[in-house]
C-alpha cells in the first residue's frame, strides 16, 4: 500500500508561495488612510438623499 501524506491547507499555501518565490516574512506594504475619502463619499450620499427628499416633498406638496 502508498503511505499519502495529507497536508493542511497552511502547508499548502506555504509550498506554493515557496514555488512561486513569494515569502511570508515580506514586509507587508502600508496601506494610504481613506478617511477623507469615506468622509467624502458619506457627503455625496447625504445630499443625493437630501435632494430626493427634496423633489419628493415638492411633488407631494403641489
Amino acid at each position: 500500500m502508498m503511505k499519502t501524506r495529507r497536508k493542511t491547507l497552511f502547508q499548502g499555501v506555504k509550498e506554493m508561495n515557496e514555488v512561486h518565490g513569494k515569502h511570508s516574512n515580506t514586509p507587508k506594504k502600508e496601506e494610504p488612510i481613506l478617511k477623507g475619502t469615506f468622509v467624502s463619499v458619506l457627503l455625496v450620499g447625504v445630499f443625493i438623499i437630501v435632494s430626493w427628499v427634496g423633489v419628493y416633498l415638492l411633488f407631494i406638496l403641489r
